[in-house]
């Protein structure tokens, strides 16, 4: 398969809006942390943390991390939150060129029907939020946007907008009197309300809003014709299981991101049909793909970044 056929099969691959999965990796390129520096935050400032672990979802499933909960969250707000205030001074400051793809994503899908776009993303930061906000683009999380008001799951459009489905929480809600409520940045005052990595963050699914979230993204999953992964590892057990059960059904996937992990490659193997495209050496980009159930994979390089969203945007 040559360059012009491979891009046919993308385009055909994503003909319909995909569902679009936004991880960590998405974020990363603007200056927001990854899992490693998150780990490495906490190795800094928590007390008995194992400073020779290499994975923060297993270290935080500890149980003698529980009463020390509300200070990981606090320190892991903390991080993402300095990181988020950076990204936001470019935008209004009109410094916000490298985040041209996330433009390029929400107009390329919301410019045909059903005109809504949907997102499920594990990440807390507000990237996706400031950068529709300045170009006025209508959006929800399920918050209406005013200082202390509450979940509501109608608040989610089906015409004319951008869902953001924050399945782990969001650096703007907080938890005042017994409620999540949406506020600007008085963490210094309230708790804030993300799901830490560990295992702990099964429990609190269980809870209002995550609850509501999480059957919101089962659905959109369930309904999804496609899906376009950006920058996420498949380590999710919240959303991985559903998006394996619908692409081992046939449902085809794009992802895009830095470098694939050993466990995308696992998730993904009974996939019928699917397009991985990551970073190669000089300027290239490598895509491993299968057109369909009966075909065996195959991959090949091609010029410029396309793992990159600008660029592979700009393709479309």
């Amino acid at each position: 398969m040559d360059n012009e056929e491979i891009l046919k099969l993308i385009q055909t691959f994503l003909k319909n809006p995909p569902l679009i999965v936004w991880g960590s990796g998405a974020t990363i390129p603007f200056g927001l942390p990854s899992m490693w520096h998150l780990n490495q935050a906490l190795k800094e400032k928590i007390d008995d943390f194992d400073v020779e672990n290499n994975n923060l979802e297993i270290e935080l499933g500890k149980d003698k991390y529980t009463e020390q909960m509300p200070q990981i969250k606090q320190i892991i707000w903390d991080v993402v939150h300095e990181a988020d205030v950076i990204v936001l001074n470019k935008i209004i400051s009109n410094n916000d060129e490298e985040f041209e793809g996330i433009r390029l994503l929400y107009k390329k899908f919301l410019d045909v029907h059903p005109e809504i776009v949907n997102i499920v993303t594990t990440n807390y930061d507000r990237v996706l939020e400031h950068i529709l906000s300045y170009d006025n683009v209508s959006f929800s999380d399920g918050f209406n946007g005013k200082i202390l008001s509450l979940f509501d799951e109608t608040q989610f459009s089906t015409k004319k907008s951008v869902n953001i489905i924050k399945v782990h929480g969001s650096l703007n809600w907080f938890d005042i009197d017994a409620e999540i409520r949406y506020m600007s940045n008085y963490a210094d005052k309230y708790s804030p309300q993300i799901i830490a990595p560990g295992k702990n963050k099964y429990q609190e699914a269980f809870h209002r809003p995550y609850r509501e979230l999480i059957q919101k993204s089962d659905n959109l999953i369930n309904e999804a014709s496609s899906f376009l992964i950006v920058g996420f590892g498949f380590n999710d057990e919240h959303l991985t299981p559903k998006i394996k059960a619908k692409v081992d059904r046939g449902a085809p996937i794009i992802l895009i991101t830095k470098e694939i992990t050993e466990n995308t490659f696992l998730e993904l193997e009974n996939a019928q049909k699917y397009i991985l495209l990551e970073e190669s050496e000089g300027n290239k980009t490598k895509i491993i793909f299968k057109e369909n159930k009966s075909s065996e994979p195959q991959n090949i390089e091609v010029e410029g970044n396309l793992w990159q969203l600008k660029e592979f945007m700009e393709i479309l």
